[in-house]
């Protein structure tokens, strides 16, 4: 599971100004001056550098070439899971942004209004905020768009419509989806309104429109995580994502023609795979064929086998837009290692059984033979959904019992987010000025520190009741996730005293309070994220606000107010670590027994509703420091290098391409094959003119 989101991530003050280059050392204050890209209202574009990709082998190169095409290739079923309507939507936008603007970008004109709204729907995959889970609408309206749109189909983009009739009706039909703020108003809704349950009110597209929780009472499903439920004819049917196989003795399903796209690529990306790497992608192929959770497993187990350079997490994986928990989100994340910060990975992997030996949790939850989990820290290339800071995987639970799981360290990512978030605030919720010099000291190894810890123990420690078939979630239901997030925190804050810390720092206890301190100032400033309302709905917030509740609850921790600044203090670190420890036991037991009845009272009474006017006091002080709500991170762009065959025989990559423009060359290589994808991506120049001519050559869409 995703340790924390780049809202969470560290941070250094914003500067101006990108640089094409990527900074020769990671440190925050040099990095500051070239991540910040440009400001989106009250977010920001940054940029992620990827600056050991010259020195990866080319077989290396060719792998993360065709790694990067085959989650291109899959983003769209991404844009689908996240709402009915969101993929015609997003290529109604590309093609009024490529062909139908109007030439001119001041404040307040149509194509201004556009790339803010083109940005903010890439950035969160569609038009619900990933945090919150709330909708929101373009400030264009519905009569400037139908006029762009004309333009667009008269410049020849691939709207798939024949003429301006049809267009005018496909607007209209989309126009609901567009600019209704109160139609499909929410994500995923875990506190549904009157009338409504977990399905029906949420708007994205685990299950059909229709489909209720009543409905699913003694529905059993075979493909849990890689399905959609539907109604058909009144009945229940599911309907499993894969591609088929060519001796058609398995059909095509959902998401056939994306999958036999991806699996394309991954063949590609195979022929120059290491020997382990190459057996894992075939089963991941497998998988994408069948759809079967049997090679799913079989991927999971190979791919805990195979430790190379470059490497991928690939699938339906992450499951918190479903509120029943069961539904995995197309996720592709392509990385690389990064030697540099694998210090800390490599002591709590090293160690790993005795930091399981010490939890505070009772023995017979403990593993008492915990495979040596994989730990490393690395850089990524190609990233979706918008990266997390840490990533430990698989979530299957009988297989990280059995196989052990990987732990890894993103680093380009917390160096990004470092360089724009966390430190400001840090300082900015400092009551002192010597606690605001310690958070400039002590910040940036107090978060590595802990996502380490979240991602290598917290997510791969404990074991469940052998009675508990099918897994936790099967039990916790919409709370599994929230549980889980909060259970990993509390690891790393158990652990963060630990003496055997002092090899990495004679300042680990330092650090070690300072993780603290920055804890409940996450907390605090997570009432940034949420501006409107009284309530969470995410599950990393909801189980860091239940963890900070309780520990006020226990005296561990108080609100103090002075000047008209709040803040939440440590009373004093053993107590806090004393509540941290049984808050720890309870989620752990809860896990263990699959009580859904616990983790559902500790999440309503803790976890959830905040006070609105503490919001509006945090809101205004981020604000006034001018630090980002949110992060549109600008991947690395890879550009492969071909000879006069068409081969890959070396991959550059580049520090200066848009944020609109990467999306919009992403949504086309996506849409190729390895060769075409190849081909057009060695020759193309990433502007909107070399864009809209490759895009005129697709044909037209099947909506």
């Amino acid at each position: 599971m995703k340790a924390l989101f780049l809202a969470a991530a560290l941070a250094a003050t914003p500067q101006p100004a990108p640089s094409p280059a990527a900074p020769s050392t990671p440190s925050t204050e040099a990095a500051s001056q070239s991540f910040l890209v440009e400001r989106l209202g009250h977010d920001a574009i940054v940029r992620m550098y990827a600056p050991g990709v010259p020195a990866l082998s080319r077989d290396e190169k060719r792998v993360a070439w065709y790694l990067s095409l085959a989650a291109h290739a899959g983003e769209e079923i991404a844009y689908d899971q996240l709402g009915w309507d969101t993929v015609a939507l997003k290529r109604l936008l590309e093609g009024v942004y490529l062909f139908g603007r109007e030439g001119h970008a001041g404040p307040g004109s149509f194509d201004a209004k556009l790339a803010d709204y083109l940005a903010r729907f890439y950035g969160e995959t569609g038009n619900h905020d990933q945090t919150t889970g709330q909708k929101f609408v373009p400030a264009f309206t519905p009569a400037e768009l139908e006029a762009a749109a004309l333009r667009a189909l008269k410049a020849g983009a691939p709207l798939g419509v024949k003429d301006e009739a049809a267009l005018k009706t496909w607007l209209g039909g989309l126009r609901p989806s567009l600019f209704d703020a109160g139609f499909e108003p929410q994500l995923t809704s875990k506190a549904p309104p009157p009338g409504q349950d977990l399905l029906t009110a949420s708007a994205n597209t685990a299950y059909g429109r229709g489909v209720t929780l009543k409905d699913l009472e003694g529905f059993q499903e075979k493909n849990p995580l890689n399905s959609r439920v539907v109604k058909v004819d009144g009945k229940l049917v599911e309907q499993v994502f894969r591609s088929g196989t060519s001796d058609g003795k398995v059909p095509r399903g959902l998401y056939a023609a994306e999958l036999s796209r991806v699996s394309a690529h991954l063949r590609e990306a195979a022929k120059s795979a290491p020997k382990d790497q190459k057996a894992a992608l075939e089963k991941l192929v497998r998988f994408f064929e069948t759809g079967d959770l049997k090679d799913w497993d079989a991927y999971n187990i190979a791919w805990l086998k195979a430790d190379p350079v470059v490497d991928a997490n690939l699938g339906f994986i992450e499951t918190y837009v479903d509120a029943r928990g069961q539904k995995g989100q197309w996720e592709a994340l392509i990385n690389y290692r990064d030697a540099r910060e694998n210090r800390v990975m490599e002591l709590i992997a090293r160690r790993a059984q005795e930091f399981e030996n010490r939890m505070p949790w009772p023995d017979a939850y403990k593993r008492k033979k915990v495979a040596a989990p994989v730990a490393k820290a690395i850089n990524l290339v190609t990233s979706h959904p918008g990266p997390p800071a840490g990533i430990n995987l698989p979530n299957e639970q009988h297989i990280r019992e059995k196989y052990g799981s990987k732990s890894v360290l993103v680093s380009n990512v917390m160096e990004a987010a470092a360089a724009m978030k966390r430190l400001p605030l840090a300082i900015e919720f400092s009551r002192t000025p010597e606690e605001a010099a310690r958070a400039r000291q002590y910040s940036v190894t107090a978060r590595k520190w802990l996502v380490a810890f979240h991602e290598v123990l917290g997510h791969a420690s404990g074991q469940v009741d052998p009675k508990l078939e099918g897994g936790p979630s099967r039990y916790l239901k919409e709370y599994d996730n929230t549980l889980e997030e909060a259970r990993a925190d509390l690891v790393a804050l158990w652990h963060a005293f630990d003496p055997s810390l002092a090899s990495l720092s004679p300042e680990h206890e330092r650090i070690a309070e300072q993780m603290y301190r920055d804890f409940l100032v996450e907390g605090l400033t997570n009432l940034n994220q949420v501006p409107e309302g009284d309530a969470f709905e995410e599950d990393h917030q909801r189980g860091h606000h239940m963890t900070v509740s309780f520990l006020m609850e226990k005296g561990a921790v108080k609100q103090v107010t002075e000047g008209g600044r709040t803040s939440w203090v440590v009373v004093d670190s053993g107590k806090m670590r004393a509540a941290v420890g049984e808050l720890l036991s309870k989620l752990m037991v809860i896990k263990a027994t699959g009580d859904y009845e616990g983790i559902r009272k500790l999440v309503q009474d803790k976890g959830i509703r905040f006070d609105p006017k503490l919001r509006d006091e945090v809101v205004a002080r981020v604000r006034a420091v001018e630090v980002p709500a949110d992060i549109l991170l600008i991947s690395p762009r890879l550009v492969p290098v071909v000879d006069g065959k068409g081969l890959v025989v070396d991959v550059k990559v580049r520090h200066d391409q848009g944020f609109i423009e990467q999306h919009l060359e992403r949504s086309l290589l996506g849409r190729l094959t390895p060769a075409e994808a190849t081909r057009v991506a060695a020759r193309l120049a990433a502007t909107p003119e070399a864009l809209a001519e490759e895009y005129r050559k697709l044909p037209p869409p099947g909506r």
